[in-house]
């Protein structure tokens, strides 16, 4: 038996989905372990290991793909407990990031702090140096300045220096000649450049892309290659893959090159796995949400492609390369409901996280969450959390919700919890709007497709509030992100920057930049182990209007060398998505291109899921019994029917009001709505 495994490391739980070569599925939940994640994924690995009768150098030696996400890169620049990091520049371009792109976020508020520095002052550090716009040294760099610098930076006791001088972009030898300084002066400390992580035009973005590269390097490659080291030492044959914030994953090595790539790694497998799902029920159209234990993440899929962003930020610092354009706040079921001055009740974006936890867990939570109010309002089964692997306590969560929320506001606790449950709903819908309506985007017309533990008890209230009328809740609904990390293929990207104008532009300099560019995809997948035939590689421009100041990102015929035709097919794509984003185009007016890239794309395994045989009986033989349900103030408690997902088989359907249990998930059902368990085990609920 071959098995391909996907490991999410959430907030609150680590995530396992396991599928063998027979489309045999299992999923696994193990509780985070913060202040050592491989720990939980060292623990969950052996579990699986024993629950397949397997040791563990065996089982890991059956995997043929091993993919993982996690949030370790982003934690680190939220949580700024990075390690002390530096930044080269050019002369008389220190405040950059300071001054970062002249847009205030408040813009007529008069009495906003400028943003705090990133990096302080001190430790950004001018060598005297200057390239022009077209690649020219006009200042040699000065090797002197170079040394004074890292003797500078050896006293601060810096751990990682990010490069970035200006038109890089266009001639990097200035700063491959800084790291080589670097590298003999400042032995041991990695050192980033612009030219390598971000080789496009815009200071700030650049900086900002390299100085995050540089101050999660250190962090994400000690964990990276322990881990490595660890599954290699007990039997994994494959190369460990990450998946990174393209939605692709890519090896360990090829990630710590451009570490910019390894934030927002866990999220980005969402959009895969709601899309493996849709595909099967013929869904092109789809908004994907994932609720878990500490954020709610959400991503608009329109004609089967998830939107690609590059104004993507983490901290307020814009990350600059192509990213899943994945919105998230902080809903989930460790989010702690609180009242503010004002009297208000108010939910997140503060977590209990993993430790302590929701108050239910007893382990030491002492603030009411989103768990406790889903336990108090029924929706949540105390004896089958987890599949009855974690006991939780609803006592706990009546003391802290009746103490904390009830008694302040003079209300009973059970109108508390109603109150936690609806202002997180309300939270997720303007999330959910903010990536469609304020688009232009009428969300009606899609499907919505629902992940992670918690997502399924609140999925049909925020579909109902939007007039969506069709959900879909995947089995692995539960571990969302780590299946779709096993349905991803490897992903790089490439670019370079070449500004020209589609009247003017030379043909056979475009169609050189695109030769390299190809080859290095082709021979770094090939150095991987991807079939020609297994490769595919795409074309795309960033263009705009001329004295815009922002590009939009078009495809390109991939299959040929440019022609003028092809130039002109490109300017009539870029009318039409501007259009379509802005409401008008300027199809009189030329193009500008700025850069061009190409994605290289490694075809991995297709997972075969094994479909069920149609069996249309009675949804009886599942029930479990009833229990108290809270659906609404207008109905209150209503005695439910309780149904295991597990016994729930292809053809069956339930009407609400009703729950539905699983090991990973609860699906929560009002009056109205039907749920019918489609040919692959997955639920599809109507509206």
């Amino acid at each position: 038996m071959r098995y391909v495994v996907g490991i999410d490391i959430g907030g609150t739980f680590t995530d396992f989905s396991v599928v063998d070569d027979a489309g045999r599925t299992v999923l696994w939940k193990e509780a985070t372990t913060p202040k050592e994640p491989a720990q939980g994924v060292r623990e969950g690995l052996r579990n699986l290991a024993a629950a397949e009768g397997l040791e563990l150098g065996d089982f890991l030696g059956r995997i043929d793909l091993f993919v993982h996400g996690s949030t370790i890169a982003t934690n680190t620049v939220i949580q700024r407990n990075g390690p002390k990091t530096a930044l080269l520049c050019t002369e008389g371009f220190r405040d950059v990031i300071y001054f970062r792109d002249g847009y205030k976020p408040e813009r007529y508020n008069l009495n906003m702090a400028p943003p705090a520095d990133f990096i302080p002052r001190h430790l950004r550090m001018p060598v005297r140096e200057r390239i022009d716009y077209k690649g020219n040294a006009l200042i040699p760099l000065d090797d002197r300045s170079v040394i004074e610098a890292a003797r500078a930076l050896e006293r601060e006791q810096v751990k990682a220096v990010a490069v970035s001088l200006l038109w890089s972009v266009i001639n990097p030898a200035h700063e491959r000649q800084v790291k080589t300084i670097l590298e003999r002066e400042l032995p041991g400390v990695p050192v980033v450049l612009s030219s390598d992580v971000l080789p496009a035009i815009r200071e700030w973005e650049r900086t900002c892309a390299t100085l995050l590269s540089a101050y999660i390097l250190p962090g994400i490659s000690q964990y990276m290659q322990e881990l490595e080291d660890f599954l290699r030492a007990n039997g994994l044959r494959r190369h460990l893959l990450f998946i990174q914030l393209n939605g692709g994953c890519s090896t360990v090595d090829k990630i710590l090159r451009k570490p910019i790539y390894a934030l927002a790694s866990g999220p980005a497998a969402g959009p895969a796995a709601a899309l493996h799902c849709a595909r099967r029920e013929g869904v092109s159209d789809l908004i994907a949400i994932d609720m878990g234990g500490t954020s709610f993440e959400v991503c608009l899929i329109t004609k089967g492609a998830p939107t690609l962003s590059r104004r993507m930020r983490v901290h307020e610092m814009p990350v600059g390369v192509a990213a899943v354009d994945v919105h998230s706040i902080g809903a989930g079921g460790g989010s702690i409901a609180w009242i503010d001055k004002g009297g208000a009740l108010q939910v997140g974006p503060l977590s209990a996280g993993a430790d302590p936890g929701p108050a239910c867990y007893g382990q030491g939570g002492n603030r009411p969450t989103v768990t406790d109010a889903n336990l108090i309002l029924g929706y949540i089964n105390p004896d089958f959390f987890l599949g009855g692997r974690r006991k939780i306590d609803p006592d706990l969560s009546r003391h802290v919700i009746a103490e904390q929320i009830a008694k302040p506001l003079d209300i009973e606790t059970a109108a508390a919890a109603e109150g936690i449950f609806r202002i997180v709903n309300n939270n997720m819908v303007n999330a959910i709007r903010a990536v469609s309506i304020e688009r232009g985007i009428d969300p009606r017309g899609y499907t919505l497709v629902v992940g992670g533990g918690a997502g399924a008890i609140h999925a049909t209230t925020l579909a109902s509030d939007l007039g969506i009328h069709k959900i879909l809740i995947p089995r692995y609904a539960g571990v969302f992100c780590s299946y779709g990390m096993v349905v991803s293929d490897v992903r790089h990207d490439y670019i370079k920057t070449l500004a020209c104008n589609s009247e003017s532009l030379d043909l056979d300099q475009l169609n050189a930049l695109f030769a390299e560019l190809e080859a290095q995809a082709r021979a770094e997948l090939a150095e991987e182990g991807f079939a020609g035939s297994e490769i595919t590689l795409t074309r795309f421009a960033d263009a705009k209007y001329p004295n815009q100041i922002h590009e939009l990102t078009v495809p390109l015929p991939s299959e040929h060398r440019l022609q003028r035709k092809d130039i002109q097919e490109v300017k009539e794509s870029f009318h039409a998505l501007h259009e379509r984003m802005f409401t008008y185009c300027v199809r009189e007016s030329p193009v500008d291109f700025f850069h061009w890239s190409v994605t290289g794309t490694g075809k991995t395994r297709t997972l075969e899921t094994q479909a069920l045989a149609r069996r249309p009986k009675s949804p009886a033989r599942a029930l479990k019994g009833k229990r108290k349900v809270f659906f609404g103030s207008s109905r209150g408690f209503v005695n439910a029917n309780t149904y295991h997902g597990g016994r729930l088989t292809h053809g069956m359907a339930v009407e609400g009001p009703c729950v539905i249990e699983q090991e990973n998930t609860t699906v929560v059902l009002f009056s109205g709505q039907t749920l019918e368990v489609n040919r692959f085990g997955d639920y599809v609920i109507e509206i």
